[in-house]
């Protein structure tokens, strides 16, 4: 009986002990391979040369590689690590593949000084130098929206396109909008200018006899209606007076049409809302806006106590005439609480709405 034991035991040791290598050695393999692997993507990531670049305008770069920029590094703070430019120049935004190529992407940028020279430096590696661009995008018209904000519109018919239509990332997005350039950025014989992501760029607008105001882009608002219509506001507090002529300008742009009067437009209605969860509610207005006149706007929710939550709007996620806002600075709705709802400046009109929670 007790030789019968001994065996057990040294045969469950050796089955155990066999696990244990078998296990250990499992974990040696896979931590060996995924060094593997991650040396494979370096390898692969540092054999990517710049084979051509071309300034398409004062704010856009259009760079061809000799291999597609791996998925992982198309984001903003890697791509600003990688992509380094000399005399102040920057990245504005990711790199956007062209729809149709391989490895010609929009590259955005801000405005360049004309006659400056610029090097470009990726991953490190002086790779190109250019002279700053002395080409302007040539837009429309200007529209006021609201009492803060204007749109400056462009026309495809007048061969300009907003890279939303022409980089593989929105092609679905688009849909029968989307074109395919070639690489001389020509479709059924015409060529385009492109309008490069419009992140962190600003127009001037002067009232006659005033002072030049700085107005901001509004996040997102470039070709979300289906139009080639980027929107810009006004500094906080400060609203666009009636009966007063404006003028647009820019260092990057030039404006056709460039002079409006403004007049009052009435405010925004909001008809109803209702909690999502604990740190989203939902806004809708009494009429579909059919553009991004959310973006950047926050609403106060204020609890029967007194205390008050800011909620602002979350992009691109409005439906129709509803969007969601998100509580900003980690606060959250209470339980059994009840809210009463107010836009944060004059962008909208609310009376009487109330989140019961």
């Amino acid at each position: 009986m007790k030789k019968k034991y001994l065996k057990y035991v040294v045969l469950t040791t050796a089955i155990t002990t066999g696990v244990s290598i078998y296990s250990q050695a499992s974990e040696v393999h896979a931590s060996v391979q995924n060094k593997v692997e991650q040396n494979q993507q370096q390898a692969y990531a540092d054999m990517i040369q710049v084979v051509k670049l071309i300034k398409l305008n004062s704010i856009a770069l259009e760079i061809t590689f000799s291999k597609p920029i791996p998925q992982e590094e198309l984001n903003l703070d890697q791509a600003k690590k990688n992509f380094v430019f000399s005399n102040g120049l920057q990245l504005t935004n990711i790199p956007q593949l062209k729809t149709g190529a391989k490895s010609t992407y929009i590259v955005p940028v801000s405005v360049q000084k004309p006659g400056e020279k610029y090097t470009l430096t990726y991953k490190g590696k002086k790779v190109r130098t250019f002279i700053g661009s002395e080409k302007k995008v040539e837009l429309n018209s200007v529209r006021q929206v609201t009492n803060d904000t204007f749109e400056l519109e462009s026309f495809r018919t007048d061969g300009i396109l907003d890279y939303q239509y022409v980089v593989a990332a929105d092609a679905d997005k688009v849909g029968d909008l989307a074109v395919i350039l070639n690489k001389h950025n020509k479709y059924n014989g015409v060529r385009y200018d492109i309008i490069p992501s419009l992140r962190d760029q600003k127009v001037t607008i002067t009232p006659d006899g005033g002072q030049p105001i700085v107005a901001s882009y509004v996040p997102f608002t470039q070709a979300t209606d289906g139009r080639q219509a980027p929107k810009f506001r006004l500094p906080a507090g400060q609203t666009l007076q009636p009966g007063i002529t404006y003028t647009v300008t820019a260092d990057w742009a030039t404006v056709k049409q460039s002079k409006f009067t403004a007049k009052e437009v009435a405010p925004l209605v909001i008809q109803s809302a209702k909690q999502i969860n604990a740190t989203s509610v939902e806004i809708t207005l009494t009429a579909d806006p059919k553009d991004e006149l959310f973006a950047l706007r926050q609403v106060r929710l204020t609890a029967e106590g007194g205390s008050e939550l800011i909620a602002q709007y979350k992009f691109t996620s409005r439906k129709g005439a509803t969007g969601t806002f998100d509580i900003l600075n980690n606060g959250s709705l209470q339980p059994g609480a009840t809210y009463k709802v107010t836009p944060v400046g004059a962008w909208a009109e609310a009376k009487d709405i109330m989140i019961q929670n």
